[in-house]
């Protein structure tokens, strides 16, 4: 048997034995299935309580809200380990993060809860920050964790709503949460614990609105 026969064998041992890798991971390895997929620009809300259709600048989004949220409620889930939620919330103009005047301004708090459970329950600040004035937020921790600066995780800076939108603007976000779950049924609500007390016009001072909403069920390994 000559060299060049023993390489082409080798060769083909090491491509059955690479498929057998593949095929045996395929077959138990992780698997997702999206369940729900929403970016709002046809205007459904289905499967959403609560939800506040809001055009801006041509563009629909679920919103806004100030000292409130919506709920999705998905039934009949297929079996599986994980939820995935991927969300796009936007914060519109003076979020404070952290901050806590008195009770009077602030904390300016988001959450997520999964059946009773909370996902996230995090501050997010839109304000300037320099050596003088900084006003810190918590996420991507959850709050009375850690400060972290003003629009930490943000992807993108926008134009803002109402309140000197030219100054505080809007921040957005792409939130990604897997979390254990197997029951047949889910429902998960998005709320904002807001405070500003100081202020005649709460909702332009600041609020919030979602961009689009992902869940998807999950399966993986044993």
């Amino acid at each position: 048997m000559n060299i060049q026969t023993v390489t082409k064998k080798a060769q083909i041992i090491i491509t059955i034995s690479l498929l057998m890798l593949v095929m045996g991971c395929a077959k138990s390895g992780y698997n997702e299935v999206m369940v729900y997929n929403n970016n709002f620009k046809s205007g459904s809300t289905d499967k959403l309580t609560g939800a506040i259709l809001y055009k801006n600048n041509g563009e629909y989004l679920i919103g806004r809200y100030n000292k409130n949220g919506f709920t999705i409620n998905l039934d009949n889930l297929p079996a599986h380990q994980a939820i995935e939620i991927i969300a796009e919330p936007r914060f519109h103009d003076s979020w404070d993060g952290n901050n806590n005047y008195g009770g009077i301004d602030g904390p300016d708090i988001w959450n997520i809860n999964m059946d009773g459970t909370t996902v996230l329950n995090a501050t997010f600040s839109n304000t300037p920050c320099n050596s003088i004035y900084c006003l810190y937020q918590s996420y991507p921790a959850d709050y009375g964790l850690i400060n972290n600066p003003p629009k930490t995780g943000a992807y993108m800076d926008i134009a803002g709503i109402c309140h000197m939108a030219d100054v505080f603007k809007t921040s957005v976000y792409k939130i990604d949460k897997t979390i254990k779950h197997s029951a047949s049924k889910v429902t998960i609500s998005f709320k904002d614990l807001l405070v500003q007390k100081n202020v005649a016009d709460q909702m332009c001072d600041e609020s919030w609105s979602m961009g689009s909403l992902i869940i998807k069920i999950i399966n993986t390994p044993e």
